[in-house]
């Protein structure tokens, strides 16, 4: 019973597609919806409740996509969005009605504090000195002064939080995306960042913690909050499946983040879609471009 829920949880923490704006490049208007990144609190699912809507351009049609299961990813794609409306569709009304945003917003405060040890980890790999100090320093007032991260003390001291995954880490190091692929039940990824998440999961200390603690209920509960939590806002998914190709536009859309995350780069709400050299094109003052 221990590893299949070890096992249930591990799938369900590499379902975290980062979906956001195009990274670079000139773009033309086609009067489709994507969304810039905002700094709403969220768990490691970084999903529409991690976005605020604002209209942007299409993804370039000049970008190349890596897809050579295409059609093996389309149908998983279409089982994938079929679950939703099923299952997820019923428990996010389920859930935005019990608890309000604050208090939805408080949870989400929890399970980002959660994952600050992955990402610590990650930032020493990077070779992120500041990062690591500021992730422990978030980590270490969270977790006391804000109640076990309920409030996000360290925000108001000025020290952001900085995601960090093991996918990044590895582009850090050199390594390719791979193909991309979509995983059932999962959603998009690629083989770079799939088996970045599942490091992340056999790698962060609060897992192996339950584990050898005998504690499934914990992580059993654990997931299906990040889950649930992860998709209490998800109206971006509505507007994706509003577009002439969904599968495009979600495939277009989570390449062009992760890659222009991989460089070093965050971008602004107010220039979604900047042409390169783009004043609103800010580098990551943590980060170093990693090409």
């Amino acid at each position: 019973m221990k590893i299949f829920f070890t096992v249930l949880s591990l799938f369900s923490l590499m379902f975290s597609p980062s979906y956001a704006e195009e990274a670079g490049g000139s773009c033309e208007d086609s009067g489709e919806i994507l969304y810039a990144e905002s700094q709403e609190p969220r768990g490691i699912f970084q999903f529409s409740s991690s976005v605020e809507k604002q209209e942007v351009c299409q993804p370039c049609s000049s970008l190349e996509a890596n897809d050579p299961f295409e059609p093996v990813n389309r149908a998983i794609f279409g089982l994938n969005n079929d679950l939703d409306t099923i299952l997820f569709d019923p428990l996010k009304i389920i859930y935005t009605t019990i608890f309000p945003k604050d208090i939805r917003d408080r949870i989400g405060f929890v399970l980002r504090n959660l994952t600050e040890p992955v990402v610590f980890a990650n930032n020493i790999l990077q070779g992120e000195a500041q990062d690591a100090e500021d992730t422990l320093r978030r980590f270490l007032i969270n977790s006391t002064v804000g109640l076990a991260g309920i409030f996000d003390v360290s925000g108001s001291l000025d020290i952001p939080y900085k995601k960090e995954d093991f996918g990044l880490t590895l582009a850090s190091w050199g390594f390719d995306t791979g193909p991309y692929i979509v995983i059932p039940i999962l959603g998009p990824s690629n083989v770079r960042d799939a088996c970045g998440r599942i490091t992340d999961f056999v790698g962060d200390p609060i897992n192996w913690v339950a584990y050898f603690g005998d504690s499934v209920f914990y992580s059993n509960s654990r997931t299906s909050a990040q889950i649930i939590d992860a998709k209490s806002d998800d109206d971006i998914i509505s507007d994706l499946k509003k577009s002439i190709d969904p599968y495009a536009t979600f495939r277009a859309w989570y390449t062009e983040r992760r890659n222009f995350l991989a460089n070093g780069y965050r971008q602004t709400l107010e220039s979604p879609c900047p042409d390169d050299g783009d004043d609103d094109v800010v580098e990551n003052a943590a980060a170093t471009p990693a090409a």
